[in-house]
């Protein structure tokens, strides 16, 4: 225990920047070199010891005290040696008596996502954005539209009196596998888009209300008015709002539709059999496919962690996790044999290269390799 104390003050000196050269390259050395430990300290020790570290973590700002590939190393080696090697992050007896040693091909590797979407014209006419210069990128009627120096698409209404205001005019951005994007709706709402998702939207500013439909996932900023409510539909649900901040998460590959209120309130109500709940900050309402809806408490930062560019699981099943991965790194997830029954809890940050995300599972004695098959991109596991 002595020794664990010890190695745990280090990392926590490590993440704050205050290491000595020796010492950093210490903690890298053993980072590599961690295995498997045999005993586990009391489980209210590695409890208080999750949390301390958890929320220094989430605390501390974003320094480059090394390059990324280290931060993501050390993080991911903090977190692995409080929660995974002692208690969350033990494999079954099954993977421990397998034998196996984990490896991770190095080449060829995947790069991480980036800002990248197209901009679908009520015209027809698409716009990629990740190649497009920076100023006015197209005219929708007396509306113009904008990318700005930070990569944010934005409106420029024209007067309330056009000819065209109050015909119906719609916008359609979508990011592909390995994207994601940020855009301010021309209401003035903040609409983030992750990995594989789209959402429509009316540019006109005088229409009577405001709806959008989204696919995947989105982070929403939505700009007061009482006048005319928010609304935003998603794969059997309507979410309804005045001004608020909220996460939807709406893949069709996902079991559940996770809606997630950070700030204000929302009404989430179920389409099909016409089910409706009330979200106070912090909630998470869940629609399955059975149209079961339900309420829980959250864990915020893990529904929007990949908008502060982060993944973070809190006892994922592998499943969700590798779901998550392929979106983000545009890959093929193949699973070799039986799936295993392992859940993952930790944070990486979204811009290291898959392979560093994967070295999670090597505290599993997982064969994890990255592969390209007939020009796919794969990452299996057995």
């Amino acid at each position: 225990m002595e020794e664990y104390e010890d190695i745990k003050k280090l990392l926590k000196r490590y993440l704050a920047g205050e290491c000595t050269p020796e010492e950093r390259m210490r903690v890298e050395q053993w980072y590599g070199q961690l295995d498997i430990q045999a005993e586990e300290p009391a489980k209210e020790q590695v409890e208080e010891d999750i949390i301390d570290i958890r929320d220094r973590l989430r605390r501390s700002p974003i320094r480059r005290i090394a390059p990324w590939y280290h931060y993501a190393a050390a993080v991911a080696a903090v977190l692995l040696l409080t929660v995974g090697v002692y208690y969350q992050f033990k494999p079954s007896d099954r993977f421990k008596s397998s034998g196996k040693t984990a490896t991770i091909a190095s080449q060829p590797d995947i790069a991480p996502g980036r800002n990248r979407a197209i901009l679908k014209l009520a015209n027809g006419k698409e716009i990629i954005l990740d190649g497009s210069p920076n100023g006015e990128i197209a005219q929708e009627g007396a509306h113009a539209i904008f990318k700005n120096v930070d990569g944010e698409l934005v409106y420029q209404l024209g007067g309330a009196n056009t000819s065209d205001a109050t015909i119906p005019r719609f916008n359609t951005m979508r990011t592909p596998r390995g994207g994601q994007y940020h855009l301010v709706l021309p209401d003035g709402t903040k609409v983030w888009l992750n990995a594989a998702s789209s959402i429509t939207y009316a540019i006109n500013g005088n229409l009577g209300e405001r709806l959008v439909k989204l696919e995947g996932e989105a982070y929403f900023e939505v700009a007061k008015d009482a006048t005319r409510p928010f609304r935003v539909e998603s794969k059997g649900q309507i979410v309804e709002v005045l001004g608020t901040q909220f996460n939807i998460n709406s893949y069709l590959d996902e079991p559940v539709v996770k809606t997630t209120l950070i700030e204000g309130s929302v009404r989430v109500a179920e389409t099909a059999e016409h089910k409706t709940v009330m979200l106070r900050p912090g909630q998470q309402a869940a629609l399955d496919r059975q149209s079961h809806l339900s309420v829980k408490q959250a864990d915020v930062s893990d529904a929007v962690a990949w908008k502060n560019g982060k993944f973070s699981f809190s006892r994922a099943d592998i499943g969700m996790v590798m779901r998550q991965l392929s979106r983000w790194y545009d890959v093929e997830v193949v699973f070799k044999g039986k799936k295993p029954e392992i859940t993952l809890s930790g944070e990486v940050y979204r811009n290291t290269h898959a392979s560093k995300v994967l070295e999670i599972l090597s505290f599993y004695k997982l064969n994890c390799q990255i592969e390209t098959v007939n020009g796919v991109k794969q990452i299996i596991i057995q």
